[in-house]
């Protein structure tokens, strides 16, 4: 077992072969374009709020909530606020 933190800043927390953390922090109106990952992604906001969008999709996420995104799966993200979200990336076998 091990306790991971944020960091505050943008930038790796883990990495292994079947997983990657990463800590995303965004100024208010900031974007990350429409993208895709070949893993499984689960987003778990750490502060502020997200505007998360994909296909069939378009929802405010905050702090409470996460995200689950199936590998190959077209999606964006725009900061509503100062935010930070934790990524993180797993290679499902």
């Amino acid at each position: 077992m091990e306790k991971l933190t944020g960091t505050g800043k943008t930038g790796p927390i883990y990495q292994s072969d079947q997983q990657t953390i990463v800590n995303i922090v965004f100024k208010a109106g900031e974007t990350l374009p429409t993208h895709s990952a070949p893993n499984c992604v689960v987003v778990v906001p750490v502060r502020g709020t997200i505007q998360f969008r994909g296909e069939d999709f378009d929802e405010r996420i905050a702090p409470g909530s996460v995200v689950r995104i199936n590998p190959d799966e077209k999606h964006s993200l725009e900061a509503l606020t100062d935010a930070e979200v934790m990524v993180i990336k797993s290679h499902l076998a």
